[in-house]
C-alpha cells in the first residue's frame, strides 16, 4: 500500500511539473494616513476640528516583464467617531488595470481604471491631476529622447446626467488626449491636447470625479484644450519651469467658455534649502456673462500654490479649493530647510488675487472666498515641518494663516456679509511602504 501511495505521489509531482506555469509574483504597496486638524472654515470664523484616517493598499501581479496587473483598494477617508454602524469606513476599488507590451514592439498599453496626470513641471497639473477614471492609455517610445502617449477616458456617468445613472444610455462624457515628451540634457518639453465630448444635460452637477473642474454649462458640450509644460536647467543649481494652456468649451444651451493659464517657477538649490519663486495667472470671467465664461475649462485639476487656500496639503484633506481658475498670484518659498537630521521645513508667503470681473458675484457665481474678483485678494503664510521617525514613518505639522481682503460691497453683487481671516493647524502621520 505504501509503495502504491509513493507511486501515486510521484506521478502527481511529474504531472504538476509538466503542466504550464501560471504563477505570478505579487508586490504589495500601501499608504496609511492619519490627520488631526483644527482651524476656521470658509473665512467665517467657525472653528472646526476632526481626526481622519485613510488607507490605500495596492497589489501588483507580475506575470513577466511584459505583463502585469494592479489592484488598489481604499478604506476611508474616515472621520473618527462618525462610524455609528461600524461600516462607514467602507473599502472601495480605487484602481484596477493591466499593463502589457504589444508583442514584438516597445508599445505599452494600460487598460482599466487608473490614476493619471498630464505633464506638468511648475506645479501639479492644473488641468488633470491624479484623475482616477476608466480608459485606455497607449505609450509609444521613439529612440531614447521621445515618446508619444494617447489616451481615452470615460468619466463617471453620475456626473453626466440628471437621470438614472445605471442606464447604459445615460449621456456619456469622453475625453481623448495626446501627449508627447522630448527630453534633452538640460531641457524637457511636453506638449499635449485634449478633446472632450459631453452628452446633453440640463446642468453639469459635479460629483466626486469632477468637483476639481469647472465645466458647468448646460446642454451638449465639445471641449478642446491645448497646453504644454517645459523645464530648463541652464546650470546645476537653477531650475526654470513653465506650464501653459488655452481651452474652449462650446455648450449647446449656454454661453461658451474660453480662457487660458500660465504657471512659472524659478528655483535655486542651496546646501540647506531651495529658494523658489512661483507665479501664475488664470483668466477670469468677463462682465455680464454666465459663470466661468472667461475661465479656461478645467477637467480635474489641482494646484500647489498654497497649503490652505489651495490644496498643497501633506495629508488627505486640505484647503478650500483645487481649481485656480479666475485667480493670479505670486509665492515666495523657502523649501527643504534642514538644520537637524531627519527634520525639514517648507515656508512660503503667497499673494492671491482675482481675475474675474468685479461686477460678478452673488449666488450665480459663488461665495467670496472661492470666486475672486479683481476687487478681492488674500495673503497666505504657510509652514510645513516634516520629521522622519523611521524609514517608512513620517510625522508632519502644517500651520497656515490667511489674511483676507474680500470685497463685500453690494454694488458688485455680493451680499455685504463680512469675512474673517482664516487659519489651519494639522498634525499628520504617514506610514508608506
Amino acid at each position: 500500500m505504501k509503495k502504491l501511495t509513493t507511486l501515486l505521489v510521484a506521478a502527481g509531482m511529474v504531472a504538476a511539473a509538466s503542466a504550464p506555469a501560471s504563477a505570478v509574483d505579487v508586490k504589495v504597496d500601501g499608504r496609511y494616513q492619519f490627520q488631526f486638524q483644527t482651524g476656521s472654515e470658509g473665512f467665517h470664523g467657525q472653528n472646526t476640528d476632526y481626526a481622519i484616517q485613510r488607507l490605500r493598499l495596492g497589489m501588483t501581479f507580475i506575470a513577466s516583464e511584459n505583463l502585469s496587473g494592479y489592484l488598489q483598494l481604499q478604506a476611508g477617508t474616515y472621520d473618527w467617531g462618525d462610524d455609528t454602524a461600524g461600516n462607514n469606513g467602507k473599502v472601495t476599488m480605487r484602481q484596477s488595470y493591466i499593463d502589457w507590451v504589444v508583442p514584438g514592439s516597445d508599445i505599452k498599453v494600460r487598460l482599466g481604471r487608473h490614476a493619471f496626470d498630464l505633464p506638468s513641471y511648475a506645479s501639479v497639473s492644473p488641468m488633470i491631476a491624479d484623475l482616477v477614471a476608466d480608459g485606455v492609455v497607449v505609450s509609444v517610445p521613439f529612440a531614447e529622447r521621445y515618446d508619444v502617449t494617447a489616451f481615452w477616458t470615460r468619466m463617471a456617468r453620475g456626473a453626466n446626467g440628471l437621470g438614472d445613472t445605471t442606464d447604459i444610455n445615460t449621456p456619456k462624457y469622453d475625453l481623448f488626449g495626446l501627449t508627447g515628451t522630448a527630453s534633452f540634457d538640460t531641457f524637457t518639453v511636453s506638449p499635449w491636447a485634449i478633446y472632450g465630448s459631453k452628452g446633453h444635460t440640463d446642468g453639469f452637477e459635479p460629483s466626486n470625479l469632477t468637483d476639481q473642474g469647472n465645466i458647468s454649462g448646460k446642454g451638449r458640450a465639445n471641449i478642446m484644450i491645448f497646453g504644454a509644460g517645459m523645464e530648463w536647467k541652464p546650470f546645476d543649481p537653477v531650475t526654470l519651469a513653465l506650464d501653459a494652456a488655452y481651452g474652449r468649451t462650446h455648450y449647446s444651451d449656454s454661453h461658451d467658455q474660453e480662457g487660458w493659464y500660465a504657471v512659472g517657477k524659478a528655483a535655486y538649490a542651496l546646501d540647506f534649502a531651495e529658494p523658489t519663486l512661483l507665479a501664475w495667472y488664470a483668466s477670469g470671467d468677463r462682465k455680464g456673462r454666465d459663470a466661468n465664461s472667461g475661465q479656461i475649462p478645467i477637467i480635474y485639476g489641482d494646484f500647489n500654490g498654497t497649503n490652505t487656500y489651495f490644496d498643497n496639503t501633506f495629508g488627505p484633506v486640505g484647503g478650500h479649493r483645487y481649481s485656480f481658475g479666475g485667480t493670479w498670484g505670486v509665492s515666495a518659498q523657502l523649501n527643504g530647510m534642514s538644520f537637524i537630521s531627519n527634520l525639514s521645513h517648507d515656508f512660503s508667503v503667497t499673494y492671491i488675487g482675482g481675475t474675474n470681473s468685479k461686477y460678478n458675484g452673488g449666488d450665480a457665481y459663488g461665495d467670496g472666498y472661492n470666486y475672486l474678483t479683481t476687487e478681492d485678494s488674500a495673503v497666505e503664510f504657510d509652514l510645513l515641518s516634516t520629521y522622519q521617525i523611521y524609514k517608512n514613518l513620517t510625522a508632519a505639522l502644517e500651520l497656515a494663516y490667511i489674511i483676507e481682503d474680500f470685497d463685500t460691497s453690494t454694488s458688485h453683487g455680493r451680499s455685504g456679509a463680512g469675512y474673517d481671516d482664516d487659519w489651519r493647524a494639522a498634525l499628520h502621520f504617514e506610514y508608506k511602504f
